[in-house]
C-alpha cells in the first residue's frame, strides 16, 4: 500500500466520497482511495479537512506532520488500548538486565551497520582512510560486550559514529558536494539536509510500525524516556539508518540524482531541497523502501519497508514474552 506524501505548502487534504483529494488553489493535485493508504505524511504547512481527519481516524491510517527540514512534529492516530501489552513493555523497561540487553542488540546491529557500508564503499573504490576508519569502529564494537550500563552502550554508540562520520565525506564523488560533520537543527550542508529528511522519513515508518503493533513509541530501551521524542521509535530508526537512509544519501549523490543545484540556503544558514527536487527525492525514497530483496540466512525476500515492520512485530512478541530480542542485520 502506497504512502501519500503532500508537499505542497498551503495544500488542503480533503475526503470525497472514498478517496482522499489533495487541493491547492482550486486545483486537484491528486487523488487516491483510502483503501489504498498505507500513511499520509505532510511536509510543511498542509491542511487536513475535519472530514479526512474522521475518516483517517476511523480507517486507522496514521498522519505525520513533518517539514522539510527534518522534523517531525506530531501523529495523528487512534492509538490501541492493549493494556497487558503496555504493562508489559513497562516490566521490560524496569528490568535493567532485559532493558541493557536491548541496547546492546540495537548499537551493535547499528555499528556493524556502519562497518559494512563503509567496507563496501572501500571494496569499490579503494580508499586507506575509509578503510582505516572502519578497523577503528569493529576495535569499538568489540568492547560492546563489557559495558554494563545503558549510558555507557550509549558512549560506545557515540564513539563509533563520530567515527563513521568523519568517515563518510570520503565515500562522496561528486567535488561540488562536501561533508566534514553531522549536523542539524538546521543542516547547513546538502548532504546533511538529506541525512536529516531521510532519518525523519525513516523514524515516521517506524513510528508507524510501533503503533500498529500497540507498542507505546514513548517507552524505549535505549534512549531515554521523554515527553519531547518516541523513544522506542528512535530505538529501531537507529536499525534503518545505514541500510536506508546513508546508502540512499551517497547514491543520490554519487550518480548525479542530486546536486548543488537541487538545495536552497535559508536566511538562517539552513539548507534545504527545493520544492521540485523535493517530490524528485521522495520517488527514490519510495523505490528504496519497496524493492524487493534477499536477506537472511534462509534467504527470505523482502522490502525494508516491510522490514522495519517485522522488527516491531518481533519486538512485541519479545516483549510479552520476555525472551531475548535479536535484529537481523543486513549485508548491505
Amino acid at each position: 500500500m502506497p504512502v501519500l506524501y503532500v508537499t505542497q505548502p498551503g495544500a488542503e487534504v480533503r475526503k470525497k466520497g472514498a478517496r482522499l483529494q489533495v487541493e491547492w488553489q482550486g486545483q486537484l493535485l491528486a487523488t487516491l482511495p483510502l483503501r489504498l493508504v498505507e500513511r499520509l505524511v505532510l511536509l510543511g504547512p498542509v491542511q487536513l479537512s475535519a472530514a479526512a481527519t474522521q475518516v483517517l481516524l476511523q480507517a486507522r491510517i496514521p498522519v505525520l506532520f513533518c517539514n522539510i527540514r527534518g522534523n517531525c512534529y506530531g501523529v495523528l492516530t487512534a492509538g490501541y488500548g492493549d493494556s497487558e501489552l503496555l504493562l508489559a513493555q513497562v516490566e521490560r523497561y524496569r528490568d535493567e538486565i532485559y532493558r541493557l540487553g536491548i541496547a546492546k542488540a540495537i548499537v551493535s546491529a547499528k555499528i556493524t551497520h556502519q562497518i559494512r557500508l563503509l567496507r563496501r564503499h572501500a571494496r569499490n573504490h579503494p580508499n586507506p582512510v575509509i578503510t582505516q576508519i572502519a578497523d577503528q569502529i569493529e576495535q569499538i564494537l568489540m568492547t560492546l560486550p563489557n559495558r554494563s550500563s545503558v549510558s555507557e552502550v550509549m558512549g560506545v554508540e557515540g564513539q563509533a559514529s563520530a567515527l563513521y562520520f568523519s568517515a563518510f565525506g570520503h565515500c562522496l564523488r561528486q567535488s561540488e558536494i562536501t561533508f566534514t560533520e553531522r549536523n542539524r537543527r538546521p543542516p547547513r550542508d546538502p548532504v546533511n539536509a538529506i541525512l536529516s529528511l531521510g532519518y525523519m522519513l525513516v523514524l515516521s515508518e517506524v513510528l508507524s510500525a510501533v503503533m500498529a503493533q500497540g507498542l507505546h513509541p514513548g517507552l524505549g530501551f535505549l534512549h531515554e524516556v521523554s515527553n519531547r521524542h518516541p523513544a522506542l521509535a528512535l530505538d529501531l530508526q537507529e536499525l534503518a539508518r545505514q541500510p536506508v537512509v546513508d546508502r540512499l544519501t551517497l547514491s543520490l549523490f554519487n550518480r548525479g540524482v542530486l546536486t548543488k543545484d537541487d538545495f536552497l540556503t535559508q536566511p538562517n544558514g539552513g539548507v534545504r531541497l527545493k520544492e521540485q527536487s523535493l517530490k524528485r527525492f521522495l520517488l527514490f525514497y519510495e523505490r528504496a523502501m519497496t524493492t524487493p530483496f534477499r536477506y537472511g540466512r534462509d534467504g527470505k525476500v523482502s522490502t525494508l519497508r516491510d522490514w522495519i515492520k517485522e522488527h516491531a512485530q518481533s519486538l512485541k512478541k519479545a516483549i510479552l514474552s520476555g525472551e531475548t530480542w535479536l535484529p537481523e542485520v543486513l549485508e548491505l
